[in-house]
């Protein structure tokens, strides 16, 4: 094809192709399709494919036209995709379309395309790598674990005392209104009958309200009390309480208190270790695992983020506004979740929105960089790494893995998702292999 194609930038991600197909071009293209309706025609008086060109035009005109039609353009927008080296990221439909029988053909496409930006230096990034260090400290503190885990609660006909385990049962109110009337999504601060609860006298520790179990120590078994609480200025749980100072009637239903087993070598073999000593051993193998790890993420985190620091080209409109209207439905879900009502979600709509269209240009550069040094790498995710993944998957959430491989085969989305998330994972494992570690002590850890 003798094709005209004029490339305009409208905006970095934002072309415009005009293109121009000389007559001569059209009418073979309409001849072609012609006769190849004219092989398959059957009209009276004629056998098939022997029908006049004539005849065979005026039977089929619109069905020749609209292939014409489809051929001419898919040839045209894929030629001058190549001739100027765009990548679309969306689907354009023609404009000002001109077809034509011994005419030119002419039409334009407003593209959004692929950003061009030049490849920053992704090898040898730095990163404070955690230097791993498993003390004895450490070791005593996870078998306590361990043996936490393994403990019995047992009832006790005394006095709530610290770190027992109490059932209550209390009606909370502000002022002698209920608390939902100032956070409707606070039934369970409200009202509740038989909920357990852990006493800890450090109300730093408690886990339900900074203060409240504390106020159930020396308190008896069956025995009410009314207890005074003000909610802490952070409250993320149910943000309307903040500094809401709330009366409580509780009641104690149970009283128990924790017993560790014995630490010997029945303990050990619970774990499947032949003695203490064994279990110490797979404790510190377990522990140096898990440090190494949580190392090399931070390393992976690192690296990604002096990656991305400097980057600064435009990204696509469309794929831009899809993430996020993604990310502004996930800030959504979290506020509510938080207590949010939809009066202040509405309120802080701007602040939503800039928090999430910046994320999702954050994203959207880190997609485009990193499938950039995947096609340099020549980094590529193999249908077994995927099987493997939807397997493993599967197998932690109790499902079952053949139905999975089946989901997946069938969901194209999914596939895409899939293969995204580890192609991903093996760019930042590239970058974290190549970059320019400074090993540093581990922090230090505060007493207990």
């Amino acid at each position: 094809m003798n094709l005209n194609v004029e490339l305009t930038d409208l905006e970095p991600c934002r072309k415009q192709l005009r293109f121009t197909l000389p007559a001569e071009d059209v009418d073979a293209a309409f001849g072609r399709v012609t006769n190849e309706f004219r092989k398959q025609a059957n009209l009276p008086g004629f056998r098939k494919g022997k029908a006049p060109v004539a005849k065979v035009k005026a039977q089929f005109s619109e069905q020749i036209n609209e292939r014409v039609r489809g051929q001419l353009l898919d040839d045209c927008y894929q030629q001058g995709l190549k001739e100027h080296d765009l990548q679309p990221v969306t689907s354009p439909e023609p404009e000002e379309l001109t077809l034509n029988e011994g005419e030119p053909m002419t039409f334009l496409v407003n593209i959004e395309t692929m950003p061009q930006f030049d490849l920053p230096e992704y090898k040898g990034l730095p990163a404070d790598k955690t230097r791993v260090e498993i003390t004895e400290d450490a070791v005593d503190k996870a078998i306590n674990q361990l043996r936490e885990g393994r403990a019995k609660l047992e009832d006790c006909d005394r006095a709530v005392a610290d770190n027992d385990y109490v059932t209550v049962s209390f009606i909370g109110s502000s002022e002698g209104k209920p608390l939902t009337e100032i956070s409707p999504t606070a039934r369970g601060l409200t009202e509740q009958k038989g909920m357990p609860l852990n006493v800890r006298a450090d109300e730093g520790q408690d886990n339900f309200i900074p203060g409240f179990t504390a106020q159930l120590i020396g308190l008896k078994l069956g025995n009410s009390k009314t207890i005074e609480i003000t909610f802490p200025e952070e409250f993320p749980a149910q943000p309307k309480l903040q500094k809401v100072t709330a009366t409580y009637e509780v009641t104690v239903d149970k009283v128990q208190e924790k017993v560790l087993p014995e630490l010997n070598d029945e303990f050990a073999k619970a774990w499947e270790a032949d003695s203490i000593d064994k279990l110490r051993e797979g404790v510190r193998a377990d522990l140096e695992a898990n440090a190494n790890g949580e190392a090399h993420n931070g390393v992976k985190q690192q690296v990604q983020q002096s990656l991305m620091k400097d980057l600064s080209f435009a990204v696509p409109e469309t794929p831009q506004q899809q993430e996020m209207r993604g990310m502004v439905n996930q800030i959504v879900r979290i506020r509510r979740a938080q207590g949010e009502n939809e009066a202040d979600i509405e309120a802080a709509k701007d602040q939503i929105t800039a928090d999430a269209n910046a994320a999702a240009v954050d994203n959207l550069r880190w997609h485009y960089v990193s499938r950039r040094i995947a096609e340099a790498e020549k980094i590529k995710v193999t249908s077994e790494e995927m099987m493997r993944v939807a397997v493993m998957q599967a197998q932690q959430s109790g499902a079952d893995p053949q139905a999975a491989i089946k989901e997946l085969q069938e969901n194209q989305q999914q596939q895409q998702l899939l293969h995204g998330r580890i192609l991903n994972e093996k760019v930042l494992e590239h970058l974290a292999e190549h970059a320019t570690i400074t090993e540093v002590d581990p922090p230090e850890q505060a007493e207990d």
